[in-house]
């Protein structure tokens, strides 16, 4: 029984460390929507404003050849 105290005797105490920031931009950008207490709705309307402006650039030449 004594080795059990021994090695939780060893293990860190105290709150957990703050995570490092990602220097990749999909998990800075899960963390930041998805993650924790800050998970919100904001990915989709991200998505929708990224179909619409895709969508625009696909049909743009179409649209410019009609002035």
């Amino acid at each position: 029984m004594q080795e059990v105290v021994s090695f939780y005797k060893k293990l860190p105490q105290g709150p957990a460390p703050a995570a490092k920031k990602s220097a990749n931009p999909l998990l800075r950008y899960k963390a930041a929507y998805f993650d924790g207490d800050n998970a919100s709705g904001k990915p989709l309307l991200h998505l929708a404003v990224a179909v619409l402006l895709f969508g625009y650039a696909l049909e743009y030449q179409h649209l410019k050849a009609h002035h």
